[in-house]
């Protein structure tokens, strides 16, 4: 079923050395542990973009869901060359030759002259077999090895085609249709069916050597309602173990000369989609119903580590350095620590992240169901080393600036990464306690309550700042505000008392302050925290207040930024959007990391 992908160790076995697809470039030559969560740049295709990309001689190329094969240049995102086949692409391209290769949704295999886009051939694989518990998206992807193109097809056979011509070398028949990207090593290839085997064929003539039946052989589908037979990730060879996932639910590792179980992981019924990425003996794998990433120990079949995501993670992971970048259903893309699983960063596209990410010269590449292809820069770990106590304020009922549920959108996001909800009974205790650790509370609800806010210079929230404590403020600072205490809506202006609170100079204490919905945009610290392209906003400041700043306006204005306090005390304003929050992850950072 998918373009999945992995990291392929070569063997260096025999006159055979396979040239592969960048679905099994899992693990990156880079030792670079820089936080690759800044985005360079993004192209919008017009269609989700499930496929895996290729760079290649400084391009990116990848297809989308309309059809559309791109040819993209890595540093600006400029597009070279567009050839359409009117087919969605799901499958990841190989490149070889002048040549660029990759199959569509009509079982159609391409290729394009790498420099014009032009087409070079097109193979068709036969009639499509019926599959209906497919629920899946993604191709078998070509692999180049021993002067073949290896594919396989929904037709239920395994293609072997001249890469010079696109003439059929041979094929071999498996009992179900073909999602799985073949793996090859040596004199064999490897690739799993919708019928719960594992194959492995001699690469020169497409014999079969062995077959391994996973537990789903056992399985009715009908019994479950749904899928528990099919193999769609791709295998990955290191040393003499195979080692692959099932939709019943398990992760294997076979021998890889005789196809005997060494051992298996259960994830208690959910799809193993993702092919797996291996760094030395660490196996990282992503989930689906299961919610979460995990390590393996390749030797043992032990766990080392899970971590826990919102919703199913199907695309593949990549190791790049001592992290590990996994996207999610939930559209975000995750970057954890590789030995401990520890969450590092994230960035949230608009869209499933269906794509998995590639790694190539300092820039990381990957695809989403929010139609774009993007390139992200990299940083030095910036999270603050010590220990960090960490809350969000939520008040229900608050509608000062926030409406719709907003407000329990970032709560309920916060929560999901380990920060303890706090309300309106319990604000001014947290505000107040010594901790050994750094506290950071960010304010959900857009609401400051007098109880933390009175007194000025000294209030609570003032010697909160002075200790050493960090705000996020996701929305407006609601102290510019006098607010009926019923109600909790804004009855007059109260910019003065701001002033007298956080020390920053907003001016005139009525509207004249208010300058106006002007769009603002991100300076380069705010890109590296991961900003929104551009905000509204209608309050704004000189610079010369505040220490950092982390957006502007058209006019220079300053509206997002960061205000030094006593002890490394920081208050960092943002501005998420009233309705439609975006860029949660930032929120995040500004409470976490070091400025």
């Amino acid at each position: 079923m998918r373009i999945v992908i992995s990291f392929l160790l070569f063997l260096l076995v025999g006159r055979a050395i396979a040239q592969q697809s960048p679905i099994f470039q899992r693990v990156s030559s880079s030792t670079d542990n820089a936080v690759h969560d800044t985005k360079e740049w993004s192209l919008f295709t017009g269609g989700p973009v499930r496929a895996t990309p290729l760079v290649k001689a400084g391009f990116i190329y990848i297809g989308n869901a309309r059809g559309d094969f791109y040819a993209i240049e890595k540093k600006s995102g400029s597009v070279k060359w567009k050839y359409s086949t009117g087919e969605a692409i799901h499958s990841s391209a190989i490149g070889s030759g002048g040549k660029i290769y990759f199959t569509d949704n009509r079982q159609t295999v391409y290729a394009l002259e790498e420099t014009s886009g032009k087409l070079a051939w097109k193979y068709t694989m036969d009639k499509k077999l019926i599959y209906p518990w497919r629920y899946d998206y993604y191709h078998s992807s070509p692999v180049l090895a021993d002067g073949k193109l290896l594919v396989g097809g929904e037709d239920g056979f395994f293609h072997a085609i001249s890469p010079a011509t696109g003439k059929l070398l041979w094929k071999f028949k498996s009992k179900g249709i073909i999602r799985s990207t073949a793996a090859v090593s040596g004199s064999t290839i490897w690739f799993g069916d919708t019928e719960a085997t594992l194959y492995a064929l001699d690469l020169k003539n497409g014999k079969e050597k062995w077959q391994y039946k996973i537990n789903g052989d056992t399985m009715n589908n009908a019994d479950y309602g749904f899928d528990r037979r099919a193999i769609t990730s791709s295998p990955v060879v290191k040393g003499n173990k195979v080692i692959f996932g099932a939709r019943d639910g398990y992760l294997y590792c076979v021998d890889a000369t005789t196809g005997n179980n060494i051992w298996k992981v259960d994830h208690r019924v959910s799809w193993i989609i993702s092919t797996v990425a291996i760094k030395d003996t660490i196996v990282v794998t992503g989930t689906s119903d299961g919610r979460f990433v995990q390590a393996i120990g390749l030797e043992s079949g032990q766990e080392i580590w899970r971590y826990r995501t919102p919703l199913a993670v199907w695309a593949s992971p990549l190791i790049a350095g001592d992290r590990v970048y996994a996207g999610g259903f939930d559209g975000h893309l995750f970057c954890l620590d590789l030995k401990t699983g520890r969450r590092i960063s994230q960035y949230r596209t608009n869209g499933k992240i269906l794509s998995s990410p590639i790694m190539d010269d300092k820039l990381l590449y990957v695809g989403s169901d929010d139609g774009n292809v993007y390139a992200f820069s990299g940083h030095p770990d910036s999270r603050i080393k010590t220990d960090l106590d960490k809350y969000v304020f939520y008040e229900p009922g608050v509608n000062i600036y926030f409406r719709g549920g907003t407000d329990m959108v970032i709560r309920n996001y916060l929560r999901g990464i380990g920060y303890k909800v706090i309300g309106l009974d319990s604000i001014a205790h947290y505000l107040s306690r010594e901790t050994a650790n750094s506290p950071v509370i960010i304010f959900a609800s857009a609401y400051l309550p007098d109880t933390i806010i009175k007194n000025g210079a000294t209030s609570i929230i003032r010697r909160f700042l002075d200790r050493g404590g960090r705000v996020v403020l996701a929305g407006i600072n609601s102290s510019m505000y006098k607010i009926d205490p019923v109600a909790r809506q804004p009855v007059a202006f109260n910019l003065r008392t701001i002033d007298t609170i956080f020390g920053i100079d907003y001016g005139h204490g009525d509207t004249r302050t208010f300058m106006g919905d002007f769009p603002s945009f991100p300076t380069e610290a705010g890109k590296r925290l991961g900003l929104a392209d551009f905000w509204t906003n209608s309050v704004f400041i000189d610079a010369k207040n505040v220490d950092l700043v982390l957006g502007r306006n058209e006019n220079g204005d300053v509206s997002a930024f960061v205000k030094n306090y006593g002890n490394g005390g920081k208050l960092v304003q943002l501005w998420l959007d009233p309705e439609r929050p975006d860029r949660l992850d930032a929120v995040a950072k500004a409470a976490e990391w070091v400025f």
